[in-house]
């Protein structure tokens, strides 16, 4: 049961971090960090070469995916880290009243 609990908090910061890429609000350099992180993933040039120590030279790159997502939803705005599923239905708008 615990491993299912793990699985959903994990879907939920997919779903998080979906929104905050998406979400104009987001200072851009917020964004930035994810993006830069898979450029160096894909890039040849690597702080741990796969070939000088074979596993702990891909664990560098998720270390540091990981580690760009968990900076991205840890830095967002308060009012942009909405956990409810909710959001959606939202409507902001104005009004006034109309006197006769």
């Amino acid at each position: 049961m615990r491993r299912q609990g793990t699985l959903w908090s994990w879907w939920r910061d997919l779903r998080r971090i979906w929104r905050l890429m998406r979400d104009p609000r987001t200072p851009g350099w917020l964004k930035m960090l994810p993006l830069l992180a898979l450029i160096y993933i894909l890039s040849p040039i690597d702080l741990l070469p796969d070939l000088m120590i074979p596993g702990i030279g891909s664990l560098d790159d998720l270390v540091l995916l990981l580690l760009a997502l968990r900076m991205l939803l840890d830095l967002a705005p308060a009012d942009e880290r909405q956990t409810s599923s909710k959001r959606e239905d939202i409507i902001e708008a104005t009004y006034r009243v109309l006197e006769e």
